[in-house]
């Protein structure tokens, strides 16, 4: 067991996915912070021991007509601290939903410098399934101390999105639904759905790597592309995401405005 005062490496991270079996094996790691993004009444339910947890809309705020939008820095950090996490700690999100929610965490982490975060493939549904232990008590911590640090290699902005349309720098992809792309889209924009990497009939975030290469080799993405991702508000955008940055996609960007900005702002600034 480790003493009270190591943390986690960055490289103590598996990668961007774990498995329940890695996160069992470090249970009560100094440094390994557990974050339950399902609503409190089902973690009130059962967790995973030591696991805080966080209403997904607290990440959030509404800015400029959007929803949804990410917390500016210094109320991110806040709310870090108040989960308990520090600079240093290995954070691992999980939901009920595929990874949708703790995908959203996991980028958030990440735009504000945080590397070593992760979504629990399987979530707490296989949690469960594999007979992982649970609580339902609230765990005791103390206050993390988080330093948030923006960082624009996985954020984009209006302007800058405008910028790579342009100038066909990046890849877009929507991950909404076939309806909504038909109904509007970002110019150049490919339509895949974040469903689309669920595997059938499991609660695993993504479908096994070559077979996702393969189909976005089909669609003519390569790992070595700039992606940025969108959606409505930027959180099934944020499921892609980890997606490809599981798949080895290292120059990805969740444009956080996404589709309710774009739509709002975009014909304004062209005057239409």
């Amino acid at each position: 067991m480790p003493d009270s005062v190591t943390r986690f490496a960055l490289s103590d991270l598996p990668g961007i996915l774990v498995e329940p079996n890695w996160v069992r094996a470090h249970a009560g790691h100094a440094g390994l912070r557990l974050v339950d993004v399902r609503d409190r009444e089902a973690w009130a339910e059962g967790h995973i021991p030591g696991a805080a947890q966080l209403d997904l809309p607290r990440l959030g705020s509404s800015r400029d007509g959007c929803d949804n939008v990410l917390l500016g820095p210094d109320d991110f950090a806040l709310l870090m601290a108040e989960l308990g996490i520090s600079d240093g700690d290995a954070v691992v999100a999980y939901d009920d939903q595929w990874g949708l929610a703790a995908s959203r965490l996991v980028w958030a982490l990440h735009r504000y410098g945080h590397v070593p975060a992760a979504v629990l493939d399987g979530g707490w549904d296989r949690w469960q399934e594999e007979d992982g232990p649970t609580a339902t008590e609230e765990p005791l911590r103390e206050p993390g101390r988080f330093g948030a640090r923006p960082t624009p290699k996985v954020y984009a902005d209006l302007a800058g999105v405008r910028e790579l349309i342009e100038r066909r720098d990046a890849k877009l992809i929507d991950t909404r639904t076939s309806p909504e792309y038909e109904q509007g889209h970002l110019p150049g924009a490919l339509c895949w759905d974040w469903f689309t990497a669920v595997p059938p009939d499991s609660w695993s975030c993504s479908r096994p790597v070559p077979e996702l290469l393969q189909e976005w080799a089909g669609l003519g993405l390569q790992p070595s592309d700039e992606v940025v991702v969108y959606c409505r508000s930027g959180m099934r955008a944020a499921h892609t995401y980890v997606t490809l940055r599981n798949a080895g996609f290292a120059r990805v960007r969740l444009y956080d405005g996404s589709w309710q900005e774009w739509s709002q702002k975009a014909k304004d600034a062209n005057g239409d």
